[in-house]
């Protein structure tokens, strides 16, 4: 059936090329919705919006422009957003999408957060895997190599012409950062009318055997509170308006570095321990704050893992954010449970 809108009536939101879960979130939250959805899928989201759905060809960018400028056009539509929960185009101003490119890019935003109190680590992005290289050298080792489905770190030249001979062919481009030590985090965000909320901080441990997630991260409130600030001061800085992002955090001796960031719901199984965890819906807190309703960042209740495991004999590493290879999901009331469980499922696995 239709959806009738009861959220405010000056938010008008168009979904580009959604899927169905995050259409029925947003029609379940009340919003003045309209959709632009795959041709072959347009069958599936008639029930939910048939007046108000225009299907195109999604391989057709083009296409999909069109569409989208079409419906802002004729609707008076005050947001659009991608199915990450991006602006997408249309409505939003200039700055609004140059924020959204700048946390896109590790070299921009490392240049938009040099002169700050809140530097990036520093990163080099190269096209070709014969620049990987250079790129090394000038960061200095030891140094992490990024692609769109991988990371390692290289820590001599022999571990480089390994690289590059494991994985110099693969798909640029790539990026080269300096290697920080210290534990890693997650920090997912919502940001509405230019006010950041932190709603989770996530453990990330990277081992021979895979990625692990912990949430919530065991931090101090100190520790925690330095990390939420050096996360909203870069969000400020680089503009960002609306929409939630991702942003990965190094707890070096000199305090927290971020190791990159993105824009968008980013790493699914992490939004899946923050709703185990709390009951906290990252999606649908977007379209209840589009619906006027101020976002609450959640208390974690429990403890939840998730571990990508590299099978014995296979390929490493996994990709750069750990969603590929097998998964082992592990709930308790203390982390030192949920660690526990994760450890036997990989010992299970690799004996």
């Amino acid at each position: 059936m239709n959806v009738e809108p009861t959220g405010p009536p000056s938010c008008r939101l168009l979904l580009c090329l959604p899927s169905l879960p995050f259409a029925r979130k947003a029609a379940r939250c009340g919003l003045d919705l309209w959709l632009v959805v795959d041709q072959a899928q347009h069958a599936v989201f008639t029930l939910l919006t048939a007046d108000r759905t225009t299907p195109v060809d999604s391989h057709d960018e083009v296409a999909v422009a069109d569409a989208v400028t079409g419906v802002v056009r004729r609707n008076g539509i005050t947001h659009v957003l991608d199915a990450e929960g991006v602006p997408a185009a249309g409505v939003t101003g200039a700055e609004d999408l140059e924020a959204v490119r700048v946390l896109a890019d590790d070299y921009r935003l490392e240049q938009v957060l040099a002169p700050s109190h809140h530097p990036m680590v520093r990163t080099r992005t190269v096209a070709d895997a014969a620049d990987v290289p250079k790129a090394v050298a000038d960061i200095g080792p030891p140094a992490v190599i990024r692609s769109a489905d991988r990371e390692a770190v290289v820590r001599s030249e022999v571990e480089l012409d390994e690289w590059v001979r494991r994985l110099g062919d693969g798909q640029g481009p790539f990026a080269v950062g300096e290697f920080v030590a210290g534990p890693q985090v997650v920090v997912t965000t919502l940001t509405h009318d230019g006010m950041h909320r932190v709603v989770g901080i996530t453990a990330r441990q990277v081992a021979a055997h895979g990625v692990r997630y912990l949430h919530p991260a065991v931090l101090d409130e100190p520790e925690a509170k330095r990390v939420r600030a050096t996360v909203t001061a870069m969000l400020d800085l680089v503009g960002y308006e609306f929409g939630p992002a991702q942003t990965r955090v190094v707890l070096s001796d000199h305090g927290p570095r971020i190791v990159r960031s993105r824009p968008g719901f980013g790493h699914r199984e992490i939004r899946r321990l923050i709703e185990v965890t709390s009951g906290f819906d990252v999606q649908t807190e977007l379209f209840r704050a589009l619906a006027g309703v101020p976002v609450h960042p959640p208390l974690a209740r429990w403890f939840a893992g998730v571990e990508f495991f590299r099978l014995p004999g296979a390929e490493p590493p996994c990709d750069q954010d750990g969603t590929s290879g097998p998964r082992v999901l592990a709930e308790g009331p203390t982390a030192e449970l949920v660690a526990e469980r994760l450890d036997l499922a990989r010992h299970r696995l690799w004996s």
